[in-house]
């Protein structure tokens, strides 16, 4: 096949889902995902800026009730894993982890959607720099965007966060995640 006959068979597939399912239903769903967090900081020993593995579990209820856009909350749990790395030579890691609750603002474009977060979160984070450890909570705003693709009642996304954490200078994650809604 020629690039001309494979760009006609992805639009007729994607004519054919978007066809199949043109709108999301509301409701209950559940989900989880993996992805890269993103820490940098300024510390006593010098300039942090390390990443590491990260997840997050998830509720939320899709409210589809809107011609145009859907409205969905949605709060979860979200690990941003140990970051570490030797700074100035001392060692430093971070731990940061917290519950969050927000709002999602979704353009439904047949089984694609293209939405934007906001919300807070509750966070603790732990530091330890040349063996000096602190250690606070606090509630902080945060914002992202995605992408997601919906067949049936599942659900795949892929997303940007950025938290603004009090006493950090940046925390970001970028995510997979899958979800079913009821």
């Amino acid at each position: 096949m020629n690039a001309k006959q494979w760009l006609l068979a992805a639009g007729i597939l994607v004519c054919g889902v978007a066809a199949f399912q043109a709108r999301a239903e509301g409701g209950l769903y559940l989900g989880g995902g993996v992805g890269q967090a993103s820490v940098k900081d300024s510390t006593s020993a010098g300039e942090f800026d390390a990443d590491h593995a990260a997840y997050k579990a998830f509720v939320g209820y899709r409210f589809g009730m809107l011609p145009i856009v859907d409205l969905a909350v949605e709060g979860g749990y979200v690990d941003f894993g140990k970051p570490s790395q030797d700074v100035g030579g001392q060692h430093a890691e971070f731990k940061l982890h917290g519950a969050y609750a927000a709002g999602l603002l979704i353009f439904p474009l047949g089984p694609i959607d293209l939405y934007g977060k906001g919300g807070v979160i509750e966070a603790k984070t732990e530091s330890n720099v040349g063996g000096m450890s602190a250690s606070r909570s606090s509630s902080s705003g945060f914002y992202g965007a995605g992408v997601g693709l919906r067949v049936w009642k599942i659900g795949l996304r892929a997303e940007y966060e950025r938290y603004q954490i009090k006493d950090v200078d940046r925390v970001q994650m970028l995510s997979v995640s899958a979800l079913f809604q009821f």
